[in-house]
């Protein structure tokens, strides 16, 4: 891609081939950077799999829960 955008560019729509249509990709510095939806659904992942890891570990030197 030889595509530069300016500084107050924040998405411009590209073809992203996780998603297999044309997305939203964020403007980083002037060039293209990830999916917009694809950074939704992995921060969705990440913070369920926070939460499950959270509610199993126990304090360290207490009474298992």
């Amino acid at each position: 891609m030889t595509e530069h955008f300016t500084r107050n560019t924040y998405s411009a729509e590209f073809y992203c081939s996780k998603c297999g249509k044309r997305t939203q990709h964020r403007i980083d510095s002037g060039r293209k950077g990830p999916c917009l939806d694809c950074i939704k659904r992995l921060d969705a992942l990440h913070q369920a799999a926070a939460n499950t890891e959270s509610k199993r570990q126990g304090s360290l030197f207490g009474e298992a829960t």
